[in-house]
């Protein structure tokens, strides 16, 4: 796991009502953000991208937000 490449950044902050959150590749290039009403909820939606930018591209159809 020391490949950079994979090297996530996050962000959460208040905005108005909710929440923002945004993930940034190693790159400097925004991978994924949005806001939501919940602090907890914009933290899962990081930890998901997150484990999405870990995970092996064809193994993607197995990152789901059900739960098991």
């Amino acid at each position: 796991m020391s490949d950079l490449s994979s090297m996530v950044r996050f962000s959460i902050r208040p905005q108005g009502d909710g929440w923002r959150w945004e993930t940034v590749d190693a790159a400097g290039q925004r991978r994924a953000g949005g806001v939501v009403r919940s602090k907890a909820i914009a933290a899962a939606f990081v930890i998901r991208d997150i484990c999405a930018a870990q995970t092996p591209a064809a193994d993607h159809h197995l990152i789901s937000a059900k739960a098991a």
